[in-house]
């Protein structure tokens, strides 16, 4: 009888709790690079990617409010990652662990399997959404290279098509 109980309460519950389905983020970003963006604005060697999400979203870049697209916040601090999204990258058996290169052109991008390499690199942030703002999710795209820093700002819905997206950069002035 117990076990009846159980099975019973298990189906009625155990499987009746659904999870909110995302997008892949960082794929679709790295797919509108390559099909867009790299031809817009091309490199002179080839572009560094890593397969794994924990080296392509690295510490050292932090979300960049995206004011190009019209949203002026302060600081940084009205943003914050996907949290369930997030957490389900980090177990390794996750669908948004690694990410798929079969289409990228060999001839604008190298795939490297660890470490930082030469540059250009890319690296893209976590999807972000505004604390107390709408359902936009936000996403960063860092093309860096020795003195360049080229930030692509992608905006997406909450099904992931993109809306709206723009560039902003930064040079480094060594001053000698």
């Amino acid at each position: 009888m117990k076990k009846i109980i159980l099975l019973t309460f298990l189906l009625q519950y155990g499987f009746g709790i659904s999870q909110t389905e995302f997008p892949f983020y960082e794929q679709i970003a790295l797919d509108f690079y390559r099909s867009k963006l790299v031809d817009s604005f091309p490199t002179k060697k080839k572009i560094k990617v890593y397969p794994y999400l924990h080296d392509f979203q690295a510490n050292y870049f932090v979300f960049i409010n995206p004011s190009c697209l019209g949203i002026n916040w302060k600081n940084n601090a009205q943003f914050e990652p996907l949290k369930e999204y997030v957490e389900s990258q980090i177990r390794i058996d996750s669908e948004r662990f690694e990410l798929d290169f079969s289409n990228l052109d060999k001839k604008k991008f190298k795939v490297k399997k660890r470490g930082e390499g030469n540059y250009p690199r890319l690296h893209i942030t976590a999807p972000h959404k505004e604390i107390r703002g709408s359902e936009r999710i936000f996403v960063n795209i860092y093309e860096t290279h020795q003195y360049l820093y080229v930030t692509y700002h992608l905006e997406f819905d909450r099904y992931g098509q993109i809306l709206d997206w723009c560039r902003t950069y930064d040079e480094v002035v060594l001053i000698r």
